[in-house]
């Protein structure tokens, strides 16, 4: 990233990261996961389109549309139990994501994760990762009780600590992500490393574009 552009960024205050994706790399404890439910449950999926990144509603309905909805939440449930047993084993922070957090934190930002995952898993990767207590709050679906798409949580947690959108910057992995950072209003940086696909820092349009936290040092 070239320095004014950093410079720029530096300059905002309150920093809200995606966690898989984002943050770390879970592709192999999602993905094992995924596949050890299908396996347990003796059903057929297409393994050709078996890719992380989307919701798992969305995954599970690509390798498995044969399925009815009752079908899917239980892969979803089963999915849930292995993943939880695996205790997140290999998933691991991308390079230079804890370097970046702490100079953050010692230029005085506010850190916030804001997620599509659950609270309990997520406050246990986090915990796992060693790097819970970065974050001043974590935004989950559940949250506030009820199962929000993350713009929403983007935007709860907005009127929550009453933060100045303008001040703030949504860093994601993904299309979705990005879009969620503007409809809360805030800037965007969209980390190229994670899983939004080859054509995902020409079709963001986010604010500030990375494919490695360490070019932020």
């Amino acid at each position: 990233m070239q320095a004014d552009k950093k410079a720029e960024l530096y300059r905002l205050n309150h920093f809200f990261f995606d966690l898989d994706g984002t943050l770390a790399d879970s592709k192999a404890d999602v993905l094992g996961s995924i596949e050890q439910a299908y396996q347990s449950l003796g059903w057929e999926y297409d393994a050709s389109k078996l890719r992380i990144g989307p919701l798992l509603p969305d995954i599970i309905s690509a390798i498995s549309p044969q399925l009815d909805s009752a079908q899917r939440q239980t892969v979803a449930q089963t999915f849930r139990a292995f993943y939880a047993a695996g205790k997140y084993r290999q998933t691991v922070l991308f390079p230079g994501v804890l370097k970046f957090l702490d100079t953050l934190r010692e230029q005085g930002k506010t850190l916030y994760v804001a997620t599509n995952k659950p609270k309990k898993p997520t406050y246990e990767v986090l915990t796992t990762l060693g790097i819970s207590d970065h974050f001043f709050f974590v935004g989950t679906p559940d949250f506030e009780g009820d199962h929000l798409p993350k713009p929403e949580v983007l935007k709860a947690m907005v009127r929550m600590f009453n933060i100045d959108p303008s001040q703030a910057v949504m860093v994601g992995d993904t299309l979705p992500d990005i879009e969620a950072g503007r409809y809360a209003g805030m800037c965007t940086l969209a980390f190229t490393g994670g899983y939004g696909g080859e054509t995902f820092a020409v079709d963001s349009g986010a604010d500030f574009i990375v494919s490695d936290y360490r070019e932020l040092l």
